[in-house]
């Protein structure tokens, strides 16, 4: 199996271990909460959810995790400053979790980054995200609270359609987030559909490979705009797509998955753990032994 030449950076976020060579640490899953249609959301523009059937999808997230051996993250997606902080007071409750603001709106990035603050998570929190296109106020909010971790989203009109300006354009969206005092960059590589999906899988091997950073994608999203798949309405063709659509960054190298609803955690997180566990045999024959809860060693008991 392949090899990155590029020295791999390696971030520990709150206990989670994410990024360096594949299969050296076990692919972060990172599944979406009270997005757009989420059946918790009762009221989008106050931020009222309920709450008991929240819990029971995290506490069902965190066992499956516990039973592969895969890390999780909670993307927490926030539309505006008033549900942003109730969300994350929430998240920040149940969960231990690192969590991601994924905000829709710039006053709601503005309210997560602070309300992340007031409630002492910075340590465990990541901004989803800054592109080439992100507000000096999302800079300036970021540096003001001491954010440490961001994803980088390789995205302009014209990176849409070339995995080589994903990669070049980091050339100046990397520094400028430093310049935030950001020091745990994760590259997102952009998936918008199924033809984007080989794009951001090569824009993934060629931003490790040049600069070694945890790289990954939102993979959902090819099967979210798949409509002729939808409109089936077969649910076993629906999982065993989406497997092979979040597996197949994994398969080159990725270091994290944007896998969608965490209510997809349940068939997302076995297929994906098989890959891991294969790629941690390889690890094994050159005398490198992953920890004892690794996939490597959980997958027969799933």
């Amino acid at each position: 199996m392949f090899r990155f030449s590029r020295e791999q950076i390696v971030f520990d976020i709150s206990g989670v271990k994410i990024g360096g060579q594949p299969g050296e640490n076990p692919t972060v899953m990172i599944g979406s909460i009270f997005y757009k249609g989420d059946k918790c959301v009762q009221n989008e523009k106050t931020g009222e959810f309920n709450r008991a059937n929240a819990e029971s999808l995290i506490a069902k997230l965190e066992e499956i995790s516990d039973k592969t051996g895969l890390p999780a993250m909670l993307d927490v997606v926030c539309s505006n400053p008033e549900n942003a902080r109730k969300y994350l007071e929430f998240a920040a409750d149940v969960t231990k979790m690192p969590i991601l603001i994924d905000y829709v709106s710039e006053d709601a990035g503005l309210s997560g980054m602070e309300a992340a603050k007031d409630l002492g998570i910075l340590d465990r929190t990541i901004l989803n995200s800054i592109n080439p296109e992100t507000k000096p106020s999302i800079y300036a909010k970021a540096k003001g609270v001491g954010l440490k971790s961001a994803i980088a989203l390789t995205y302009s009109t014209k990176a849409i359609i070339s995995y080589r300006e994903r990669v070049r354009l980091l050339e100046t969206l990397i520094p400028k987030i430093e310049s935030a005092g950001v020091t745990n960059i994760l590259v997102d590589t952009v998936v918008l559909d199924v033809a984007t999906l080989g794009l951001a899988c090569k824009a993934i091997f060629e931003v490790k490979e040049r600069y070694g950073y945890p790289t990954g994608c939102g993979a959902h999203n090819a099967i979210a705009s798949w409509k002729s798949l939808k409109e089936r309405k077969d649910k076993i063709l629906l999982m065993a797509c989406s497997s092979i659509v979040n597996g197949l960054p994994i398969a080159i190298g990725a270091d994290f998955i944007l896998y969608g609803p965490i209510s997809d955690a349940e068939y997302i997180f076995p297929a994906i753990s098989l890959i891991n566990a294969a790629y941690a045999q390889i690890l094994m024959e050159e005398g490198k032994r992953p920890p004892p809860n690794h996939p490597r060693f959980k997958i027969s008991r799933l």
